[in-house]
This record gives structure tokens, C-alpha cells and sequence, in this order.
């Protein structure tokens, strides 16, 4: 699976890059205009194998425990705000749903590592903008729970989930059309990477639909900064 894969989505990319530089080197009287063409391609799926093989990195530091974690207190806003403006400097041929935030400005801090929080916000809602149609919309809410947690959740009106698979859409190199039949893209290693730093900071990740197009839901818990008076309640 993970040689099919690999080859698969590292194959593609690079038979693009190898056609335009050899276009470009074969026809030196080529229009600037086409000339550009070649380059912006060539240059968009560079960078798209450099993410395949970053995600191939992360995972396997995450996995081996190589990871050093450098928590601190957070707002969920910022690193909301951090993830989209990620989203948006990546090229992208069609343009993304709708996207909306409801965070109460009550809301508690987190305890997380930054970095790692909004890789887990950018990848789950890349994840939701590839599965939801440009018509449709995103949502990003969150509120505090019972656990002394906020839990987040990103919902869309997108294809939905299956019952029955709503637990493998986190395992490794999961893809729901199969490995030859993919109209979405990636290594289906984006949410096992989410699992694995949501669970580095000892919370939880889950999903949640009513099925084939009715849309999903993925909710994931970060600890809260505790004040002594909370601390020494939890402890008794």
C-alpha cells in the first residue's frame, strides 16, 4: 500500500515538472507567455512533492517519538486566524467553499504547542475543502467541555462520511476512492498526522456524519490553561 501510494502521488507530479523543462529546453522559441505557463506548473508541482515528502517526515517523527513538544498558552483565535492565512497563500486551480469562524472571545486559553496546533487546523481544514464543493460552506466552532478541554470542531456540507468508516478515515494512507481512482489528491496521510499530535498532547480526535452527502464534522479536544483554583478542584 505504502509503495503504491508513494509512487502513485510522487510519479504524477514529477512526469509534469519533466515535460515542462524538457518542453522548455527543446523549444527555445517558445512564447513568453507559454514559457510562463511551463514554469508556474512545473514550480506548483514542485512544491506539491515537497509536501508529499514533508508529510512522509512528519508522520514518521511523530510515530518514533522524535518529536520535541514546547507547549505554551494559546488563543484558539490566533492560531485559527494563522492556519487560514496558511491555506490562502497556497495555489489552488479552484476556488475554496465558503469558510466561517464562531469562537466566543470568552472562550479559555490553550495549553499546546503552536506549531503543532495549526498544522492540526490547517490539515483538518484543507481535508474539509477538498471533500466540500466550491458552493458549499465550513464552519469552525468551539466551546469548552466538561474535561476542562475546548473542544474544536470544523464541519462542512461536503460528501459526507460512511458510518462504518468514520474510525479509518484516520489510519495511514486511508483513501475512501482507493488508491488508482483518486479525484482529490494526497498521500491520505493529513488526518493519521492530525491524530498522532492531537494525541501527543493527550487529547482526542473524531469524526462525525450522517453518511454519504450529508456533510462531517471533526472534533478534536486541547487541554486548557488551569488556574490553581481549578487545579486543586480537579486533584480532590
Amino acid at each position: 500500500n505504502l509503495i503504491a501510494i508513494t509512487g502513485h502521488e510522487l510519479r504524477t507530479p514529477l512526469s509534469t515538472i519533466q515535460v515542462c523543462l524538457e518542453s522548455l529546453a527543446s523549444e527555445p522559441d517558445m512564447p513568453l507567455e507559454l514559457q510562463q505557463v511551463m514554469l508556474t506548473t512545473a514550480l506548483s508541482d514542485s512544491e506539491r512533492m515537497r509536501k508529499l515528502v514533508q508529510d512522509f517526515l512528519t508522520l514518521s517523527n511523530l510515530e518514533s517519538g522524535r518529536v520535541e513538544w514546547h507547549p505554551e498558552s494559546l488563543t484558539l483565535q490566533e492560531c485559527v486566524d494563522l492556519a487560514l492565512s496558511r491555506l490562502r497563500t497556497r495555489s489552488t486551480a479552484e476556488k475554496p467553499p465558503t469558510i466561517k469562524t464562531q469562537i466566543a472571545e470568552s472562550l479559555p486559553l490553550v495549553r499546546a504547542d503552536g506549531d503543532w496546533l495549526v498544522e492540526v487546523l490547517a490539515k483538518i481544514i484543507d481535508n474539509a475543502c477538498k471533500f466540500t464543493p466550491t458552493s458549499g460552506q465550513i464552519t469552525i466552532k468551539a466551546h469548552q467541555n466538561s474535561n476542562y478541554e475546548v473542544e474544536v470542531i470544523v464541519a462542512d456540507t461536503g460528501r459526507g462520511i460512511e458510518p462504518n468508516r468514520l474510525e479509518i478515515v484516520f489510519d495511514r494512507f486511508y483513501q475512501e476512492e482507493g488508491a488508482l481512482r483518486r479525484t482529490a489528491g494526497g498521500t491520505g496521510l493529513g488526518l493519521a498526522i492530525c491524530r498522532q499530535i492531537v494525541n501527543g498532547w493527550s487529547g482526542k480526535i473524531w469524526a462525525e456524519s450522517q453518511g454519504k452527502e450529508q456533510g462531517s464534522q471533526f472534533h478534536f479536544t486541547i487541554p486548557i490553561v488551569q488556574s490553581s483554583q481549578e487545579l486543586e478542584k480537579i486533584k480532590r
